[in-house]
This record gives C-alpha cells, structure tokens and sequence, in this order.
C-alpha cells in the first residue's frame, strides 16, 4: 500500500482501472478510473493509438491536414530524371 503511494507520487498512474470504450463527439477513448486520462483508441480496431496517431487524428480534425486518396490514373509526383548523379 506504502509502495503504490510512492510509486504514485514518483511515476504517476498506472492506469490499471480503465472504463469500458466510449465514442463521444467523433472521439474513441478509455477513461483511467484512478486519475481521469483519456486513452485514446482506434474505432476500427478498438485498440490504443499511438502518440503520432493521435497527433495526425487531432491535425485533420483542426483542418491542419488534408488527407487525399491515392489513385491510379494520376499523374506521379515525382518525375525520373534521364540521368543520375556521378557524385558518390
């Protein structure tokens, strides 16, 4: 008991008691009993997301990211050059 006070204080929440998965507002998560962090998670997989998930998720959100679809019949991006580079 002595150990999970300290442990608290030094290392924060373990998150060991979680709610059940919630989708509120176009947003997925878990809500960590204990201390209230919301664990953000997939709505595909219901599995967590990762930091760079969430970051992206909240981007598009934000209108900050456009996100087009990749099709086959447009042009590449990236033209080959007629020759490459004699420098090593």
């Amino acid at each position: 008991m002595i150990f999970n006070f300290f442990y608290g204080i030094f290392r924060g929440c373990r998150h060991y008691h979680l709610s059940r998965v919630f989708t509120l507002q176009e947003e997925t998560y878990k809500v960590c009993l204990d201390c209230g962090t919301h664990i953000p998670y997939s709505p595909l997989t219901l599995l967590p997301l990762s930091a760079r998930e969430v970051r992206r998720l909240k981007a598009a959100h934000a209108g900050e990211l456009k996100i087009m679809p990749a099709s086959n019949n447009s042009a590449p991006l990236i033209t080959p050059q007629g020759r490459k580079s004699s420098a090593a």
